[in-house]
């Protein structure tokens, strides 16, 4: 199984390649600035180029995955729809086609004519890119194919990789916005029974040199299958023992209330008053806000905080499926915060991990896949539940929740 895993590291890596061409070639970087300008007579036009550099991305993930595992493709699902219509009222379906100067073509006629934009984004996605990392070579199970679901955010955070912040400084590592912010979310789940399998994270834009002002990526992944699980974390240590000291980091909890202050976490900006007070008196100062519904979760991942709450509807199975799949293999999750509260811990009930295989009953369009509970993403499941019950306790009214 190190097959599909090497594919899905490999379409992240060529999926950052064409997230960071779209801002460093100069034809489609200036259609990503004109974003910013209010009134252009062309605003439909940039509107459809934004969504269009997510929908090539999505699209090079399910035709790779496709092409190496046939069938596959059928049940690859993501946040973009892949038909466009032009300025002439023409419906265009986006796809990569056989070779680059065809996909150029195809590209052209949804770019209204831009040639320049349509030639550079062609190039970017039909180009090859190197890719070893031997430590994959070292994952040896084997998961049925036929049971695989995946779900694909193309590029989480659109926002600020429009915006394009380059020069954000970081909180105790966290980044509140940026470019840093922006994350390629690839997760595989089990059709049968909505567990998350694999993951992998990609965050394209980790670090900019200053002098060429290039800019570096990087990748986390994780496999969790029946009792057998392994992260790049745990390979990427010199001594192989970072999973052993992450447990010793996350584990340790207490009620007493000299260790109120050693949870942390990290939240939306638009998070309700009434949680950013209760998170405030459990974790003091110990908040951090920031841009992503991946990259807050990648927080979490890299054990930059104990976790990652986040209490509205507007979050969904492309945003959180790979960092659920990633945390499950370290030991952690991914929850339902509106049925933790409701949940008594003393019934021995299990904790409500989020699921991937069903919609939201009644509900139409996107939101039949919304996380409608809210979230919680966490490292250790000791720590969590001290940190529930603290929360809980600190909620003046539950109500707010119902």
């Amino acid at each position: 199984m190190s097959e599909i895993l090497r594919e899905l590291v490999y379409v992240s890596e060529k999926a950052a390649n064409i997230a960071r061409a779209c801002r460093q070639q100069e034809s489609l970087f200036q259609l990503l600035i004109e974003e910013k300008k209010d009134g252009e007579k062309n605003k439909k036009f940039i509107n459809d180029f934004k969504t269009l550099a997510d929908v090539l991305v999505q699209e090079v993930i399910k035709q790779n995955m496709g092409n190496k595992f046939p069938g596959l493709e059928n049940h690859i699902y993501g946040e973009e729809s892949n038909e466009f219509t032009n300025e002439l009222g023409e419906k265009i379906t986006v796809k990569v086609c056989p070779t680059e100067e065809e996909t150029a073509q195809l590209l052209s006629k949804v770019l209204n004519g831009n040639q320049l934009a349509s030639e550079a984004l062609a190039h970017a996605v039909h180009q090859d890119i190197s890719f070893n990392d031997p430590t994959l070579d070292l994952v040896k199970i084997n998961i049925p194919q036929d049971i695989m679901g995946m779900w694909v955010d193309p590029i989480d955070s659109t926002y600020q990789y429009i915006k394009g912040s380059a020069d954000i400084k970081p909180n105790q590592g966290i980044f509140p916005c940026g470019l840093q912010c922006v994350t390629i979310l690839i997760g595989v789940y089990d059709r049968q029974t909505g567990v998350p399998l694999i993951g992998v994270i990609n965050q394209p834009f980790a670090s900019q040199d200053l002098k060429t002002l290039r800019w570096k990526g990087q990748y986390f992944w994780g496999l969790s299958y029946l009792d057998f699980n392994i992260h790049s974390l745990q390979l990427s240590s010199e001594n192989g023992n970072n999973r052993e000291t992450a447990n010793q980091m996350t584990e340790e909890s207490s009620s007493e209330p000299k260790f109120i202050q050693h949870f942390s976490a990290v939240i939306s900006t638009s998070e309700k008053d009434t949680i950013k007070t209760a998170l405030s008196n459990v974790c003091g100062e110990n908040v951090y806000g920031a841009a992503g519904a991946g990259y807050k979760s990648l927080c979490v991942v890299q054990g930059l905080v104990d976790v990652y709450i986040f209490s509205e509807d507007t979050t969904f199975k492309w945003d959180s499926c790979a960092a659920h799949a990633i945390l499950k293999s370290i030991g952690g999750g991914m929850v339902d915060l509106k049925k933790c509260l409701k949940r008594n811990p003393e019934t021995g009930s299990d904790l409500p991990h989020l699921l991937y295989n069903v919609d939201n009953q009644g509900a139409t369009g996107i939101d039949r896949w919304a996380n409608k509970g809210g979230l919680v993403a966490y490292r250790s499941q000791k720590r969590l539940e001290t940190f529930l019950d603290l929360l809980i306790k600190n909620l003046s009214l539950s109500s707010t929740l119902a």
